[in-house]
């Protein structure tokens, strides 16, 4: 018996191994349908030539997308790999969304960026809904936009063309909840599946590391 035990304790000691090594080796790695799920079938990619797109689909009236967004800047500021480019597209699942995706690309056009953070305060801190086109004019003119200025913009052929095309993406991409993430137009994933909001960020690099241009 004795001879026995070290041989036995040698078996059980490579087993444990083995187990913790597995385990590492699925903690290290991603699962698909529990830290991400395919799109199918995939998209094409919206970020330039070269480059990974990583899509994070927001509303402006989503609370969650709202705390999210200082991570999401501090991560495409800090954290965002060389090679990714982050797109922001607006949600457009109904005519209040909708309208406020028309929001974001008027922002654009005008190109005051700075804007699409203070929407954010509005009406997730100060209760403004901006749910009507004359509580968003109101806001803009609270700014510094002029009214006319406003007006062209915000009921622009380039603004409607924008607001087309996302209403597209937003089916292609079959969302039906925001915040989402979708990558290189193929994973998507968000806060829940990742487990926690700085979690988000990794499971978001290890995704977009798959198609690394030239890896």
């Amino acid at each position: 018996m004795n001879r026995k035990l070290p041989s036995l304790a040698r078996s059980l000691l490579a087993a444990g191994l083995l187990l913790v090594a597995a385990r590492g080796a699925q903690a290290a790695g991603l699962t698909e349908g529990s830290e991400y799920k395919l799109l199918k079938p995939a998209q094409p990619s919206e970020a330039a030539p070269g480059k990974v797109g990583v899509v994070e689909v927001f509303w402006y009236a989503c609370g969650h997308c709202y705390m999210l967004e200082p991570k999401l800047e501090a991560w495409n500021q800090k954290g965002r790999p060389a090679y990714v480019q982050l797109i922001r597209l607006p949600a457009t699942w109904n005519p209040v969304v909708k309208l406020q995706a028309r929001v974001f690309y008027t922002i654009e056009l005008l190109g005051k960026p700075q804007l699409h953070d203070e929407v954010f305060r509005e009406i997730n801190v100060k209760g403004n809904r901006m749910d009507t086109p004359e509580k968003i004019e109101a806001f803009f003119v609270s700014r510094g936009v002029g009214k006319a200025e406003f007006q062209k913009a915000f009921s622009s052929f380039a603004v409607e063309s924008k607001v087309l095309r996302a209403e597209d993406l937003n089916k292609r991409y079959k969302i039906t909840s925001t915040p989402t993430i979708v990558v290189n137009g193929k994973y998507v994933t968000d806060v829940g599946m990742a487990g926690d909001e700085d979690r988000l960020f990794q499971v978001v690099n290890e995704l977009a590391a798959r198609d690394k241009p030239g890896g």
